[in-house]
């Protein structure tokens, strides 16, 4: 009976029902910035003027989206350079990536708390996509990324431990399976 009790207080402390919220991704807002909502015109005027801004040449392909980089050295709350990633037509931020100089992942957990989820990447290799590098959930995934997703957050998690980007998302930043198996 005792281990009985001691078993379901474990699970209901651990969560049946959190995970749910946890996977759950909302925008994330960055420093006044809202991922998907805020636009272009409304980062200039909350974080001024970029070191530089550049904008991606348009594909043949008339349907394909062409984009904005634009680049900051002090507007994130670590040493590092930010990148703000922009529609170029509609000017809707798409995602912001912070580039920490030195951020280990204890460090991140400390500053961004609880509520995190450690999920694992692997890289869709069938895929030819020339600006992004798709990836899947995977149980032995070579990426490893601390998530915040109920806040839009999701941290890179790189050689001995030490962050190379925390993007700022509206979204998934992967697919739940792999698009290269039927």
């Amino acid at each position: 009976m005792t281990f009985l009790l001691i078993f379901s207080l474990t699970l209901m402390s651990f969560g049946g029902h959190a995970p749910q919220a946890v996977r759950q991704w909302r925008p994330a807002t960055y420093r006044g910035v809202t991922v998907g909502k805020s636009r272009f015109a409304d980062m200039l005027r909350l974080w001024g003027k970029p070191k530089w801004s550049r904008t991606s040449k348009p594909e043949a392909d008339e349907d394909s989206r062409q984009v904005t980089w634009t680049n900051y050295e002090r507007v994130g709350e670590f040493p590092g350079p930010t990148t703000v990633v922009s529609d170029t037509k509609s000017g809707v931020v798409t995602r912001i990536n912070f580039y920490p100089d030195r951020l280990t992942k204890e460090q991140a957990i400390a500053h961004f708390g609880s509520g995190y989820i450690t999920t694992r990447y692997a890289f869709d290799t069938c895929l030819d996509e020339e600006d992004s590098e798709p990836i899947y959930e995977s149980p032995n995934g070579p990426v490893i990324s601390v998530e915040y997703r109920a806040r839009g957050i999701a941290i890179s998690v790189g050689y001995k431990e030490l962050i190379t980007k925390i993007s700022y998302v509206s979204g998934p930043i992967g697919s739940v399976r792999s698009r290269c198996t039927p």
